[in-house]
Protein backbone atom coordinates (compact mmCIF):
# COMPACT_ATOMS: atom_id res chain seq x y z
CA UNK A 1 0.00 0.00 0.00
CA UNK A 2 1.38 3.41 -0.89
CA UNK A 3 1.52 6.11 1.99
CA UNK A 4 0.83 9.74 0.02
CA UNK A 5 1.04 12.72 1.04
CA UNK A 6 -0.11 16.30 -0.76
CA UNK A 7 2.97 16.67 -3.54
CA UNK A 8 2.41 12.95 -2.57
CA UNK A 9 0.19 14.10 0.30
CA UNK A 10 -3.01 13.78 2.32
CA UNK A 11 -3.44 10.99 4.53
CA UNK A 12 -2.12 13.06 6.96
CA UNK A 13 -4.55 15.29 7.37
CA UNK A 14 -7.32 15.33 10.09
CA UNK A 15 -8.86 18.47 12.13
CA UNK A 16 -7.20 21.21 11.92
CA UNK A 17 -6.80 21.77 15.66
CA UNK A 18 -4.51 19.02 15.54
CA UNK A 19 -1.40 18.31 14.52
CA UNK A 20 -1.99 16.82 11.63
CA UNK A 21 1.52 15.30 11.19
CA UNK A 22 0.11 12.37 13.20
CA UNK A 23 2.79 13.62 16.18
CA UNK A 24 2.23 11.84 19.64
CA UNK A 25 4.10 10.78 22.67
CA UNK A 26 6.76 8.72 22.48
CA UNK A 27 4.92 6.18 24.21
CA UNK A 28 2.66 5.60 21.39
CA UNK A 29 5.09 4.75 18.86
CA UNK A 30 4.23 2.16 16.28
CA UNK A 31 7.17 -0.36 16.94
CA UNK A 32 6.07 -2.33 13.73
CA UNK A 33 7.62 0.96 11.53
CA UNK A 34 10.33 1.94 14.04
CA UNK A 35 11.24 -1.51 15.35
CA UNK A 36 15.14 -0.58 17.30
CA UNK A 37 15.01 2.99 16.63
CA UNK A 38 12.45 3.37 19.73
CA UNK A 39 15.37 2.16 22.16
CA UNK A 40 17.49 5.07 20.67
CA UNK A 41 18.69 6.10 24.36
CA UNK A 42 18.76 9.85 25.49
CA UNK A 43 22.12 9.66 26.32
CA UNK A 44 23.40 8.28 22.95
CA UNK A 45 21.08 11.26 21.50
CA UNK A 46 22.73 14.26 23.81
CA UNK A 47 25.84 12.76 22.43
CA UNK A 48 25.62 13.22 18.94
CA UNK A 49 23.97 16.38 19.69
CA UNK A 50 26.75 17.51 21.60
CA UNK A 51 29.00 16.27 18.88
CA UNK A 52 27.74 18.57 16.00
CA UNK A 53 27.24 21.78 18.59
CA UNK A 54 31.52 21.46 19.13
CA UNK A 55 31.97 20.34 15.41
CA UNK A 56 29.43 22.33 13.40
CA UNK A 57 28.02 25.26 15.45
CA UNK A 58 31.36 26.03 17.39
CA UNK A 59 29.65 25.54 21.07
CA UNK A 60 31.39 24.38 24.01
CA UNK A 61 29.04 21.14 24.21
CA UNK A 62 29.68 20.86 28.07
CA UNK A 63 25.66 21.41 28.62
CA UNK A 64 23.49 18.79 26.97
CA UNK A 65 19.73 17.68 27.45
CA UNK A 66 17.09 16.34 25.94
CA UNK A 67 13.83 18.18 25.71
CA UNK A 68 11.40 16.67 24.14
CA UNK A 69 10.83 13.25 21.94
CA UNK A 70 8.06 12.93 19.54
CA UNK A 71 6.53 10.02 17.13
CA UNK A 72 5.42 10.91 13.47
CA UNK A 73 4.13 8.49 11.54
CA UNK A 74 7.60 8.58 9.13
CA UNK A 75 9.92 9.91 11.33
CA UNK A 76 10.75 10.02 15.49
CA UNK A 77 12.10 13.71 16.12
CA UNK A 78 13.96 14.54 19.38
CA UNK A 79 14.70 17.77 20.34
CA UNK A 80 18.19 18.37 22.11
CA UNK A 81 19.45 21.90 23.76
CA UNK A 82 22.98 22.03 24.08
CA UNK A 83 23.97 25.05 25.78
CA UNK A 84 21.03 27.00 25.53
CA UNK A 85 20.59 26.00 21.53
CA UNK A 86 18.23 22.93 20.50
CA UNK A 87 18.81 21.08 17.74
CA UNK A 88 16.21 19.16 16.21
CA UNK A 89 17.51 15.38 15.38
CA UNK A 90 14.88 13.58 12.80
CA UNK A 91 15.27 9.78 12.27
CA UNK A 92 13.71 8.04 9.29
CA UNK A 93 11.06 4.80 10.07
CA UNK A 94 13.77 3.22 7.55
CA UNK A 95 16.75 3.94 9.44
CA UNK A 96 16.78 0.16 10.72
CA UNK A 97 16.67 -3.66 8.98
CA UNK A 98 15.65 -3.89 5.35
CA UNK A 99 14.66 0.11 5.25
CA UNK A 100 18.36 1.32 4.87
CA UNK A 101 18.42 0.72 1.16
CA UNK A 102 20.11 3.06 -1.40
CA UNK A 103 16.96 4.48 -2.25
CA UNK A 104 16.22 5.59 1.68
CA UNK A 105 19.82 7.10 1.44
CA UNK A 106 19.24 9.29 -0.97
CA UNK A 107 15.79 10.34 0.54
CA UNK A 108 17.53 11.62 2.79
CA UNK A 109 20.49 13.31 1.00
CA UNK A 110 17.62 15.04 -0.82
CA UNK A 111 15.63 16.65 1.94
CA UNK A 112 19.09 18.19 3.11
CA UNK A 113 19.37 19.16 -0.57
CA UNK A 114 16.22 20.64 -0.70
CA UNK A 115 16.67 22.80 2.19
CA UNK A 116 20.07 23.98 1.37
CA UNK A 117 18.77 25.14 -1.80
CA UNK A 118 15.74 26.91 -0.56
CA UNK A 119 17.76 28.71 2.29
CA UNK A 120 20.64 29.78 -0.10
CA UNK A 121 17.95 31.47 -2.78
CA UNK A 122 15.48 32.55 -1.10
CA UNK A 123 14.49 33.89 2.60
CA UNK A 124 11.91 31.50 2.85
CA UNK A 125 12.25 30.77 7.00
CA UNK A 126 13.14 26.81 7.13
CA UNK A 127 15.24 24.89 9.21
CA UNK A 128 18.79 25.20 8.73
CA UNK A 129 20.94 21.46 8.27
CA UNK A 130 23.48 21.44 10.44
CA UNK A 131 24.61 18.12 9.87
CA UNK A 132 23.54 14.53 7.94
CA UNK A 133 24.14 10.66 8.15
CA UNK A 134 22.57 7.69 5.69
CA UNK A 135 24.55 5.44 7.84
CA UNK A 136 24.18 3.98 11.00
CA UNK A 137 27.51 4.28 11.99
CA UNK A 138 27.29 7.27 14.40
CA UNK A 139 26.23 7.81 18.14
CA UNK A 140 22.85 6.82 18.61
CA UNK A 141 23.15 4.18 15.42
CA UNK A 142 20.93 5.40 12.98
CA UNK A 143 20.38 7.72 10.30
CA UNK A 144 19.97 10.87 10.59
CA UNK A 145 19.26 14.98 9.72
CA UNK A 146 20.02 17.57 12.14
CA UNK A 147 18.96 20.36 11.82
CA UNK A 148 17.93 24.18 13.46
CA UNK A 149 14.86 24.37 15.52
CA UNK A 150 12.03 27.06 14.51
CA UNK A 151 9.92 28.58 16.93
CA UNK A 152 6.49 29.59 17.58
CA UNK A 153 2.95 26.86 17.12
CA UNK A 154 2.00 25.29 14.24
CA UNK A 155 -1.14 27.25 12.26
CA UNK A 156 -3.00 23.91 13.60
CA UNK A 157 -2.88 25.15 17.06
CA UNK A 158 -3.44 28.53 16.65
CA UNK A 159 -6.51 28.62 14.26
CA UNK A 160 -9.01 27.37 16.31
CA UNK A 161 -7.30 29.04 19.49
CA UNK A 162 -9.53 31.85 21.08
CA UNK A 163 -7.21 32.85 23.54
CA UNK A 164 -4.91 34.72 21.29
CA UNK A 165 -3.97 38.34 22.06
CA UNK A 166 -5.73 38.97 18.59
CA UNK A 167 -9.47 38.87 17.22
CA UNK A 168 -9.61 34.84 16.12
CA UNK A 169 -10.73 35.94 12.41
CA UNK A 170 -7.98 38.69 12.42
CA UNK A 171 -5.62 36.84 13.30
CA UNK A 172 -6.40 33.59 10.94
CA UNK A 173 -5.92 37.03 8.22
CA UNK A 174 -2.96 37.94 9.64
CA UNK A 175 -1.94 33.78 9.46
CA UNK A 176 -2.74 33.37 5.71
CA UNK A 177 -1.59 36.78 4.50
CA UNK A 178 2.13 35.65 6.09
CA UNK A 179 1.82 32.44 3.98
CA UNK A 180 1.26 34.30 1.14
CA UNK A 181 4.27 36.44 1.12
CA UNK A 182 6.27 33.51 2.39
CA UNK A 183 5.25 31.52 -0.76
CA UNK A 184 5.67 34.54 -2.87
CA UNK A 185 9.19 34.78 -1.75
CA UNK A 186 9.75 30.83 -2.72
CA UNK A 187 8.57 31.39 -6.04
CA UNK A 188 11.60 33.28 -6.91
CA UNK A 189 13.19 29.69 -7.25
CA UNK A 190 13.99 28.82 -10.82
CA UNK A 191 11.81 26.37 -12.38
CA UNK A 192 12.69 22.66 -13.19
CA UNK A 193 12.19 20.68 -16.26
CA UNK A 194 11.26 17.35 -14.48
CA UNK A 195 8.97 16.42 -11.69
CA UNK A 196 11.64 14.40 -9.32
CA UNK A 197 13.32 15.26 -6.10
CA UNK A 198 16.04 17.88 -5.73
CA UNK A 199 19.66 16.30 -5.80
CA UNK A 200 23.02 17.48 -5.13
CA UNK A 201 26.35 17.00 -6.80
CA UNK A 202 29.59 17.06 -5.38
CA UNK A 203 30.21 20.67 -6.59
CA UNK A 204 27.27 21.41 -5.56
CA UNK A 205 25.32 21.94 -8.32
CA UNK A 206 21.48 20.34 -7.97
CA UNK A 207 19.70 17.75 -10.65
CA UNK A 208 16.59 16.01 -10.37
CA UNK A 209 16.29 12.80 -9.06
CA UNK A 210 13.65 10.00 -8.85
CA UNK A 211 10.33 10.53 -6.87
CA UNK A 212 10.82 9.21 -3.45
CA UNK A 213 7.65 7.71 -1.58
CA UNK A 214 6.46 5.87 1.70
CA UNK A 215 5.83 2.49 0.66
CA UNK A 216 4.43 -0.12 3.72
CA UNK A 217 6.04 -3.58 4.00
CA UNK A 218 3.76 -6.86 5.31
CA UNK A 219 4.90 -6.72 8.29
CA UNK A 220 4.20 -3.20 9.03
CA UNK A 221 8.31 -1.78 8.47
CA UNK A 222 8.49 0.91 5.99
CA UNK A 223 10.71 1.49 2.73
CA UNK A 224 11.30 4.25 0.19
CA UNK A 225 10.46 3.42 -2.99
CA UNK A 226 11.74 5.65 -5.97
CA UNK A 227 10.47 6.32 -9.62
CA UNK A 228 10.93 8.46 -12.21
CA UNK A 229 11.67 11.20 -12.61
CA UNK A 230 9.32 12.35 -14.99
CA UNK A 231 9.12 14.87 -17.69
CA UNK A 232 5.56 15.42 -16.93
CA UNK A 233 2.48 15.67 -14.47
CA UNK A 234 0.41 13.17 -16.53
CA UNK A 235 2.93 10.62 -16.91
CA UNK A 236 3.93 10.75 -13.79
CA UNK A 237 0.14 10.54 -12.52
CA UNK A 238 -0.57 7.76 -15.05
CA UNK A 239 2.25 5.76 -13.48
CA UNK A 240 0.84 5.79 -9.90
CA UNK A 241 -2.75 5.21 -10.60
CA UNK A 242 -4.58 2.24 -9.46
CA UNK A 243 -7.84 1.67 -10.56
CA UNK A 244 -10.55 -0.06 -8.62
CA UNK A 245 -11.80 -2.92 -10.52
CA UNK A 246 -14.32 -4.33 -7.93
CA UNK A 247 -17.42 -5.39 -9.38
CA UNK A 248 -19.66 -2.69 -7.34
CA UNK A 249 -21.75 -0.31 -8.49
CA UNK A 250 -19.82 2.22 -6.19
CA UNK A 251 -16.91 1.24 -8.11
CA UNK A 252 -18.27 1.15 -11.39
CA UNK A 253 -19.87 5.29 -11.03
CA UNK A 254 -16.12 6.10 -9.68
CA UNK A 255 -14.44 4.59 -12.79
CA UNK A 256 -16.50 6.36 -15.02
CA UNK A 257 -15.92 9.44 -13.02
CA UNK A 258 -11.86 8.85 -13.22
CA UNK A 259 -12.21 8.47 -16.46
CA UNK A 260 -13.04 11.96 -17.17
CA UNK A 261 -10.72 13.14 -14.56
CA UNK A 262 -8.01 11.31 -16.18
CA UNK A 263 -8.56 12.49 -19.59
CA UNK A 264 -7.87 16.05 -18.07
CA UNK A 265 -4.45 15.45 -17.21
CA UNK A 266 -2.69 16.77 -20.04
CA UNK A 267 -3.86 20.53 -18.87
CA UNK A 268 -1.42 19.78 -15.72
CA UNK A 269 1.19 19.98 -18.15
CA UNK A 270 0.71 23.24 -19.23
CA UNK A 271 2.49 25.64 -18.79
CA UNK A 272 5.96 23.86 -18.98
CA UNK A 273 8.21 23.38 -15.95
CA UNK A 274 7.95 22.53 -12.59
CA UNK A 275 8.30 24.40 -9.38
CA UNK A 276 9.37 23.52 -5.08
CA UNK A 277 6.49 23.52 -2.49
CA UNK A 278 5.93 22.11 0.53
CA UNK A 279 5.51 18.57 0.30
CA UNK A 280 2.47 18.75 3.06
CA UNK A 281 1.42 22.63 2.57
CA UNK A 282 -0.86 21.85 5.99
CA UNK A 283 -1.20 23.42 8.95
CA UNK A 284 1.10 21.58 11.20
CA UNK A 285 3.79 22.74 9.08
CA UNK A 286 3.35 25.85 9.17
CA UNK A 287 5.10 27.86 12.22
CA UNK A 288 3.52 31.15 12.96
CA UNK A 289 4.76 34.02 16.25
CA UNK A 290 1.45 35.35 18.31
CA UNK A 291 1.01 38.11 15.88
CA UNK A 292 -0.02 35.39 12.85
CA UNK A 293 3.60 36.01 10.87
CA UNK A 294 5.63 32.87 10.04
CA UNK A 295 8.24 32.00 11.84
CA UNK A 296 9.01 28.61 9.33
CA UNK A 297 7.94 26.31 6.96
CA UNK A 298 8.97 23.03 8.69
CA UNK A 299 8.61 19.11 7.39
CA UNK A 300 10.56 18.66 3.96
CA UNK A 301 10.57 14.71 4.16
CA UNK A 302 10.45 13.55 0.82
CA UNK A 303 9.78 17.31 -1.07
CA UNK A 304 10.30 16.83 -4.80
CA UNK A 305 9.07 19.34 -7.76
CA UNK A 306 5.52 20.02 -8.74
CA UNK A 307 3.59 21.37 -11.71
CA UNK A 308 3.20 24.80 -11.62
CA UNK A 309 -0.37 25.07 -11.41
CA UNK A 310 0.10 23.24 -7.82
CA UNK A 311 2.92 24.77 -6.93
CA UNK A 312 3.64 27.65 -4.45
CA UNK A 313 0.46 29.43 -5.63
CA UNK A 314 -1.55 26.49 -4.34
CA UNK A 315 -3.72 26.98 -1.71
CA UNK A 316 -2.81 26.07 1.84
CA UNK A 317 -4.27 22.93 2.85
CA UNK A 318 -6.39 23.49 5.54
CA UNK A 319 -8.63 26.06 3.77
CA UNK A 320 -9.34 23.42 0.97
CA UNK A 321 -10.66 20.85 2.86
CA UNK A 322 -13.91 21.09 1.64
CA UNK A 323 -12.33 18.75 -1.72
CA UNK A 324 -11.11 16.03 0.12
CA UNK A 325 -14.59 15.18 1.76
CA UNK A 326 -13.53 11.81 3.33
CA UNK A 327 -11.35 13.88 5.61
CA UNK A 328 -13.80 16.54 6.58
CA UNK A 329 -15.60 16.56 9.20
CA UNK A 330 -17.69 19.43 8.54
CA UNK A 331 -20.50 20.03 9.80
CA UNK A 332 -20.62 17.40 12.85
CA UNK A 333 -17.45 19.26 13.70
CA UNK A 334 -18.28 22.92 13.14
CA UNK A 335 -16.18 23.86 16.31
CA UNK A 336 -13.42 22.22 14.74
CA UNK A 337 -14.04 22.34 11.08
CA UNK A 338 -14.67 26.22 8.71
CA UNK A 339 -18.20 26.07 6.76
CA UNK A 340 -17.60 25.73 3.11
CA UNK A 341 -18.52 29.21 3.26
CA UNK A 342 -15.79 30.20 5.48
CA UNK A 343 -13.12 28.25 2.98
CA UNK A 344 -14.31 30.14 -0.19
CA UNK A 345 -13.91 33.43 1.78
CA UNK A 346 -10.56 32.41 2.88
CA UNK A 347 -9.54 31.05 -0.56
CA UNK A 348 -10.64 34.36 -2.04
CA UNK A 349 -8.34 35.94 0.67
CA UNK A 350 -5.88 34.28 0.47
CA UNK A 351 -5.45 34.52 -3.82
CA UNK A 352 -6.04 38.41 -3.62
CA UNK A 353 -3.40 38.63 -0.85
CA UNK A 354 -0.58 36.12 -3.02
CA UNK A 355 -1.27 38.30 -6.05
CA UNK A 356 -0.21 41.29 -4.18
CA UNK A 357 2.98 39.65 -2.99
CA UNK A 358 3.21 38.36 -6.34
CA UNK A 359 3.21 42.05 -8.06
CA UNK A 360 0.57 40.34 -10.02
CA UNK A 361 3.18 38.11 -11.78
CA UNK A 362 4.32 35.13 -11.83
CA UNK A 363 1.79 31.79 -11.08
CA UNK A 364 -0.63 33.95 -9.15
CA UNK A 365 -3.15 32.98 -12.10
CA UNK A 366 -3.43 29.42 -10.92
CA UNK A 367 -4.48 30.15 -7.48
CA UNK A 368 -8.22 30.60 -8.23
CA UNK A 369 -8.65 26.63 -8.80
CA UNK A 370 -5.26 25.44 -7.64
CA UNK A 371 -7.79 23.84 -5.01
CA UNK A 372 -9.93 21.76 -7.66
CA UNK A 373 -6.39 20.71 -9.45
CA UNK A 374 -5.09 19.52 -6.12
CA UNK A 375 -8.55 17.57 -5.90
CA UNK A 376 -7.83 15.95 -9.40
CA UNK A 377 -4.11 14.74 -7.43
CA UNK A 378 -5.44 13.49 -5.26
CA UNK A 379 -8.55 11.33 -6.66
CA UNK A 380 -5.80 10.08 -9.11
CA UNK A 381 -3.03 9.18 -6.32
CA UNK A 382 -5.36 7.73 -3.28
CA UNK A 383 -7.55 5.06 -4.04
CA UNK A 384 -8.73 5.22 -0.43
CA UNK A 385 -9.86 9.05 -0.75
CA UNK A 386 -11.20 8.78 -4.56
CA UNK A 387 -14.95 7.61 -4.04
CA UNK A 388 -16.09 11.01 -2.00
CA UNK A 389 -13.86 13.50 -4.36
CA UNK A 390 -15.62 11.62 -7.36
CA UNK A 391 -18.64 12.52 -5.72
CA UNK A 392 -17.33 15.93 -4.54
CA UNK A 393 -17.11 16.81 -7.90
CA UNK A 394 -20.22 15.31 -9.89
CA UNK A 395 -21.95 17.45 -6.93
CA UNK A 396 -20.80 20.33 -7.98
CA UNK A 397 -20.94 20.04 -11.26
CA UNK A 398 -24.68 19.40 -11.18
CA UNK A 399 -25.66 21.34 -8.33
CA UNK A 400 -26.46 21.42 -4.70
CA UNK A 401 -30.20 20.84 -5.86
CA UNK A 402 -29.32 17.07 -6.77
CA UNK A 403 -28.23 14.54 -4.82
CA UNK A 404 -25.26 13.53 -6.26
CA UNK A 405 -24.74 10.10 -4.11
CA UNK A 406 -28.04 9.16 -5.93
CA UNK A 407 -26.55 10.31 -9.03
CA UNK A 408 -23.83 8.16 -9.05
CA UNK A 409 -25.74 5.05 -7.83
CA UNK A 410 -27.33 5.50 -11.00
CA UNK A 411 -23.90 5.69 -12.82
CA UNK A 412 -23.03 2.95 -11.44
CA UNK A 413 -25.79 0.77 -12.03
CA UNK A 414 -26.72 2.18 -15.79
CA UNK A 415 -29.29 3.62 -14.84
CA UNK A 416 -27.72 6.62 -16.40
CA UNK A 417 -28.70 7.33 -20.08
CA UNK A 418 -25.99 8.05 -22.57
CA UNK A 419 -27.12 11.76 -23.21
CA UNK A 420 -27.34 12.68 -19.44
CA UNK A 421 -23.73 11.23 -18.75
CA UNK A 422 -22.67 13.18 -21.76
CA UNK A 423 -23.68 16.65 -20.12
CA UNK A 424 -22.44 15.68 -16.85
CA UNK A 425 -19.11 14.95 -18.35
CA UNK A 426 -18.98 18.38 -20.59
CA UNK A 427 -19.84 19.67 -17.02
CA UNK A 428 -16.83 18.10 -14.54
CA UNK A 429 -14.30 18.78 -17.89
CA UNK A 430 -15.34 22.33 -17.59
CA UNK A 431 -15.31 22.37 -14.15
CA UNK A 432 -11.99 20.96 -13.79
CA UNK A 433 -10.25 23.64 -16.09
CA UNK A 434 -12.60 26.32 -17.07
Amino acid sequence: MQLLRFGQSFTARASPHINMNRMSSIDDIDLDAFGPLADITEESLVLLATTIAKQVLQLSGSNGRLIHRIAGSYNLVHIVEVDGVKLVIRVPATGWGSGMTPAAAEALESQAATMRLIRGKTGVPIPEVDSLDTTGNNEIGAPYICMSFIAGRPVSQAWFDNSSLLDREELRLRILKSVAQTMAELSRLRSFDKLGSVMRNLDGSTYIGPVNAWQENDDGSLRIEATGPFDSASAYLRSQFEPNTANTVWAQAQAKVMDVLMQCLPALDSPSGFVLCPPDFDSQNVMVDEHGAVTGIIDWDLAHTMPRRLGCASYPSWITRDWDPLMYGWPKMAETEDSPDALERYRAYYSAELGKALHGRGDGEFTERSHIVEAVWNAVLSTRNRLEICRKFVQVAVGDHVDALDMMYDIGHGGYSEEAWGSLKASLTRLIFA
